[in-house]
């Protein structure tokens, strides 16, 4: 008898055992917000990039999306196209989908203070990629540090081939994203100004290049009739794409021998471009956005982990020419 009960007590206790572990299997987390199955937390991050019209975005988000595979990270991934409407429609949507972590990059200042009140409100912590946002963690460039470095390129530059001498200074700007882009733009021109003491502001241009290839050639197009006789234009660009436009501007009059170019981000169509002996085009401040994600991944789980990052992260940077693409760039 006693064989008997001992018998059944072993098989209640293997029947509790299953019913436990059961139990134990279906309160788990699976492969949303839960653990890994290292343990560890897996997060599901927001990437709103600014657009993917152009290389050096489309190197933003893919350096990113490598890093956060490497992580174990889910990514959701946005396009803003360079509008803050649709900015905050996506950074809605993220709220939506109940991500732990936005990674923003958008460009309209007016939309920066709209979206983050969003993501405040929902306890999402920020890291704001180039355009500073209230209370998010900046990453990107040492944006006077980055464009002295090109401004002070072209300016050595022209007075190696044109003995100092400059007509006209041409700036394609970006005045909706603020003070940052600002930044950039009048580190090129102290940097020129280092060089080329003798820069006087009434023959200095500014434009707003609205960020785009397109909008850049054709401000260019129209500047152009108007200085007919400026032999020595030096034009200093928000970016490499503005910068091609200036230089699509310059073919089609015909004038690539009275312009030397800079541009900021030494993306792949800039470098390209270097190939071109005949181009105006000098080079560009590397901001190496192909590495973002290794500076933007491991900072975003520091912070999720509750550390402390500090209020900005900087890019190094270097001025990316003909001389030392293959270096930077083997």
């Amino acid at each position: 008898m006693k064989k008997k009960w001992a018998g059944l007590a072993v098989t209640l206790m293997l029947i509790l055992s299953v019913v436990l572990s059961a139990c134990g299997t279906k309160d788990t987390p699976d492969s949303g917000n839960g653990d890994s199955a290292g343990g560890e937390k897996k997060y599901k991050i927001g990437f709103a990039n600014l657009t993917e019209n152009a290389p050096f975005f489309v190197d933003v988000r893919k350096g990113i999306e490598k890093v956060a595979k490497e992580k174990g990270i889910e990514l959701v991934i946005a396009d803003n196209k360079t509008d803050g409407a649709t900015a905050l429609a996506n950074a809605e949507n993220f709220i939506t989908q109940k991500v732990d972590f936005v990674i923003e990059f958008q460009s309209d200042e007016k939309f920066g203070e709209v979206i983050m009140d969003k993501f405040n409100e929902n306890n999402i912590k920020v890291i704001a990629i180039d355009i500073p946002m209230p209370g998010a963690v900046f990453f990107g460039a040492n944006n006077s540090k980055a464009g002295f470095l090109a401004g002070e390129y072209l300016g050595n530059q022209a007075k190696a081939q044109w003995e100092g001498k400059i007509d006209k200074v041409i700036m394609l700007e970006l005045p909706q994203s603020g003070d940052v882009p600002a930044k950039r733009m009048q580190g090129q021109l102290d940097g020129l100004k280092s060089v080329i003491t003798d820069i006087k502001d009434s023959d200095i241009i500014r434009l707003d290049s609205k960020n785009t290839l397109e909008e850049a050639k054709r401000l260019m197009t129209d500047v152009l009739t108007t200085i007919p006789d400026a032999k020595h234009i030096a034009i200093l660009s928000i970016n490499d794409d503005t910068a091609l436009g200036a230089k699509a501007a310059l073919e089609a009059a015909n004038r690539m021998d009275h312009a030397m170019i800079v541009g900021q981000g030494a993306d792949q169509r800039g470098r390209e471009e270097l190939a071109n002996e005949k181009t105006p085009f000098l080079g560009s401040t590397g901001y190496f956005p192909e590495k973002y994600g290794e500076y933007i991944i491991p900072a975003a789980l520091d912070i999720l982990a509750g550390k402390d990052v500090g209020s900005e992260i900087l890019m190094e940077h270097e001025f990316v020419s003909k001389e030392n693409l293959k270096k930077l760039y083997p």
